[in-house]
């Protein structure tokens, strides 16, 4: 596995290098044209505060800002609608200095706003940050490190005591304790500012008349057809040449389920971006163009999720074992994905912070898992429904593990569903056995340990799979308030081996981004978080 990361790696610095000489001839950015974008599925969410969801995040990114951004590598973190910001000595109080002439979008679903296009401040983000408890927002705990959260979510306070508005373009966070990441948890899509006026006027609709400050404005939304947006004439970033941004007159979200449809409408043209490229297409795709295709690893896991909570997998440890021993990984990918992703071990995916090579895992050993099988209780074998969200490549990858179960004698009942059906069962825990991936909000193992497995995050906010251990839930307790930087590595992999060992889900793969983009686009880069966080405020199309 580390060989064909490093082989990867090589290839997308390589390809970089290409896209770096193939551009060596400065053009002039060109305004106008309408980008169009392919998504398999509608977006559940457009509500920032209720968005969980890569497919939500793409359009999120488009009409919303944060206070602070990742690097397109992700290796830092850069500012957005703070312009700097520093923290105390002890870690504990952050203050964050605001981009002045920021405006909230004019209009929205083709109707003006209420907020009159008015200047952004710091008043803006502390309502923003409020009204994330107020909705019940499943990301909201993010930051629950923020002095008076609690008291806030339980009501005993009115306001959110740990941010204070210092004045119009000052904004402070007092923390409990000193937390790492906190700074890449701002980065996240969720915490974005969003107007009080239109929040309060559409309430929980606000998903379908959403108002931000971003390079886009929201136009029509035909449900499972297509998102349409306008750029915003009044967006706060320019290019390195003082040029307005963004140069596309508006962008398109094209909902089309079928990969074939997809990829021959990308061949006439008809679509600009090709996310994730199909499976079925990709030799194809890599040998007919190179020079298109953006591939690099991503921050992110594929899993398959067992409920905890419930029979069958409920207190049956060598039952979910078993699952882990019947499935062989690497022939899945070479054979089914074409070596798109890596084997996984357990969670955390290779460039993770306290990523453990030497984590003992789940070999392909399917005599051991037919002995497991039986020792569980089943040893004429078992019947399990799988739940998996309608994406060509998960039900491609659903088949081929199905047949691998079937041989040690267990079946599954592979049932595919929309992706917002799918996402509400797994919160609601309805499930015995679900498909879900996971990609890095921040690039710390708290976005993974803590959010998917600790028992606090039952359910939306995370814990899908309903696990709990408390000694899983005391390490990374520990590790969220542990200030050397070693010793909460060496936490994060302990706590991690504990989970591996208990098997709360089948582990799979970790992931890569990838996508397919027209020559005529320009300054198209693939970010390190995935390719639904693609910055299309800067590019343009060639004429």
């Amino acid at each position: 596995m580390r060989k064909r990361l490093a082989l990867l790696l090589v290839a997308a610095i390589c390809l970089s290098v290409a896209f770096l000489v193939s551009g060596a001839v400065a053009q002039e950015p060109k305004y106008g044209g309408v980008l169009r974008w392919r998504e398999v599925s509608d977006p559940p969410k457009l509500d920032p505060a209720m968005s969980t969801d890569t497919s939500s995040s793409r359009n999120v990114y488009l009409m919303f800002d944060m206070l602070v951004d990742n690097d397109p590598d992700g290796k830092r973190i850069v500012p957005r609608l703070a312009e700097s910001w520093e923290a105390s000595p002890d870690g504990k109080t952050w203050t964050f200095h605001l981009r002045k002439g920021v405006k909230f979008h004019r209009e929205s679903m083709g109707k003006p706003t209420l907020n009159g296009g008015r200047e952004v401040k710091a008043q803006d983000w502390k309502y923003s940050f409020e009204r994330l408890v107020k909705v019940n927002s499943p990301r909201a705990y993010f930051i629950d490190m923020v002095k008076g959260y609690k008291d806030f979510v339980d009501g005993k306070a009115k306001e959110w005591t740990g941010i204070k508005v210092i004045d119009d373009y000052t904004l402070q966070f007092d923390l409990d304790y000193p937390f790492s990441p906190f700074l890449s948890v701002l980065a996240y899509n969720t915490f974005v500012v969003v107007p009080k006026e239109d929040a309060e006027k559409w309430g929980k609709e606000f998903n379908f008349h959403p108002v931000g400050t971003g390079a886009f404005i929201l136009q029509r939304w035909d449900h499972d057809q297509r998102l349409v947006y306008k750029k915003n004439p009044d967006y706060w970033k320019k290019d390195s040449a003082g040029r307005q941004l963004p140069y596309l007159d508006g962008v398109e979200v094209v909902i089309i389920p079928d990969n074939t449809i997809a990829y021959e409408e990308f061949k006439k043209g008809n679509i600009d971006v090709l996310p994730a490229p199909p499976d079925e297409y990709y030799e194809e795709i890599k040998a007919k163009y190179p020079h298109l295709l953006q591939e690099r690893p991503e921050l992110g896991t594929y899993y398959y999720g067992f409920n905890n909570a419930k029979p069958p997998f409920k207190d049956n440890l060598k039952l979910r074992q078993a699952f882990n021993y019947a499935v062989d990984r690497q022939a899945i990918n070479e054979l089914v994905i074409h070596g798109r992703y890596f084997p996984a071990k357990g969670i955390l995916p290779p460039g993770m912070p306290g990523y453990n090579p030497n984590l003992k895992g789940y070999e392909y050993d399917p005599k051991k898992a037919k002995q497991l099988l039986a020792e569980a209780g089943y040893p004429k074998g078992i019947t399990v429904d799988l739940n998996v969200n309608n994406d060509p490549r998960h039900t491609l990858i659903s088949e081929a593990i199905q047949a691998q179960l079937k041989q040690v004698g267990i079946n599954i009942n592979i049932k595919v569903l929309d992706w917002g059906v799918h996402l509400d069962l797994c919160e609601r825990g309805e499930t015995q056995m679900f498909r879900m991936g996971w990609v890095a909000d921040y690039a710390d193992p708290d976005n993974f340990l803590y959010v998917l497995l600790h028992s606090s995050n039952h359910g939306s906010k995370g814990n899908y799979s309903f696990y709990s251990n408390p000694k899983v839930d005391e390490l990374l307790a520990q590790a969220r308030v542990e200030t050397n930087w070693d010793k909460r590595m060496k936490l994060y992999q302990e706590a991690e081996q504990i989970i591996v060992n208990d098997a709360p889900w089948l582990f799979l793969f970790h992931y890569t981004t990838s996508l397919l983009a027209q020559e005529r686009l320009k300054n198209v880069h693939l970010p390190a978080f995935g390719d639904y966080s693609t910055p299309l405020d800067v590019v343009w199309i060639a004429k």
